[in-house]
C-alpha cells in the first residue's frame, strides 16, 4: 500500500478551501445610502462622454453591480434618474451664481452681471455631463417635477435680481425682460457651441480656452446694453 505525501495532500486541501471561499464570495454590494449617488455617478459619465448617450436603468444597474429591482427603488424610471441629475446641475450652477456675487463690485449690477456670466460658461463647460442633463430633451414637461422646478427657479433667480438691479440703477434702458432674454442666451448658446465641439476647428475655441473666450464676450455684452450718456 503506497503511503500518501502528507504535504501534497495539505497543499491540496488548502487550495480547494481557499477556491470554495472565493467561490461563495458575496458580489460586491452597495450601501442603501449610496446607491443613489453611485447610479447617478454612472449615468452622468456618459452624459459627459456625449448628448446622445442613452442608457436604462437595468445597464447602469449592471454597471454598479447591483440588480434592477434594487436600482428602481432609487429611480423607477430612466426619466427620474436623469432629473435627479438635472436637479444636482441646478444647485451647483446656482452656488456657482452665489459665488460670482460675492466677488462683484458693491452696488455694480453691471459687474454682477458680468461675473454670473462667465461663471454661468464656466459651470457648462467643466460640468458637460450636468449640463447635458439640466436641458435634456428626455425629462419633457415638468409639471411633476417639482424639486427640479424648484432648483431652476432659484439659479434663474439670480439672473433676474440681477437685471431688475440694473433697471432700478438707472443702468441700462433696455427692460429686465430684454436684458434677461438676451444675457441667458448669450452664454447658454456659447456653453451649447463649446459643449459640442462647433467652434473648434472654425474658430479655435474648446473647453480650454473657452472661458478666457467668455470674459471677452460677456464684457462686449455689458457694454452694449450700458445706458448712453
Amino acid at each position: 500500500m503506497v503511503t500518501p505525501n502528507v504535504t501534497i495532500v495539505n497543499i491540496f486541501l488548502e487550495n480547494l478551501m481557499a477556491a470554495r471561499k472565493k467561490s461563495t464570495k458575496p458580489a460586491k454590494t452597495y450601501h442603501h445610502g449610496n446607491l443613489a449617488e453611485t447610479l447617478k455617478s454612472l449615468a452622468l459619465k456618459r452624459l459627459k462622454e456625449s448628448k446622445d448617450s442613452a442608457f436604462t436603468i437595468r445597464e447602469i444597474a449592471r454597471e454598479a453591480g447591483v440588480s434592477h429591482a434594487a436600482a428602481y427603488r432609487h429611480f423607477p424610471s430612466h426619466r427620474d434618474l436623469l432629473a435627479e441629475i438635472s436637479k444636482d446641475g441646478f444647485l451647483g450652477i446656482t452656488k456657482a451664481f452665489l459665488k460670482a456675487e460675492a466677488e462683484a463690485k458693491a452696488d455694480d449690477p453691471l459687474d454682477r452681471l458680468e461675473k454670473i456670466g462667465i461663471a454661468y460658461v464656466s459651470f457648462c463647460v467643466e460640468n458637460p455631463g450636468y449640463y447635458r442633463a439640466m436641458w435634456h430633451t428626455d425629462l419633457g414637461p415638468k409639471d411633476d417635477l417639482l424639486e427640479l422646478q424648484e432648483a431652476g427657479k432659484q439659479s434663474f433667480l439670480r439672473l433676474w435680481e440681477t437685471v431688475l438691479a440694473c433697471r432700478e440703477k438707472g443702468v441700462s434702458d433696455f427692460s429686465p425682460e430684454e436684458l434677461a432674454a438676451a444675457a441667458w442666451s448669450i452664454v447658454h448658446g456659447f456653453s451649447t457651441l463649446v459643449n459640442e465641439s462647433q467652434l473648434v476647428y472654425t474658430l479655435g475655441i474648446d473647453r480650454g480656452n473657452a472661458k478666457e473666450v467668455a470674459k471677452t464676450m460677456v464684457r462686449l455684452f455689458v457694454n452694449g446694453i450700458k445706458k448712453r450718456e
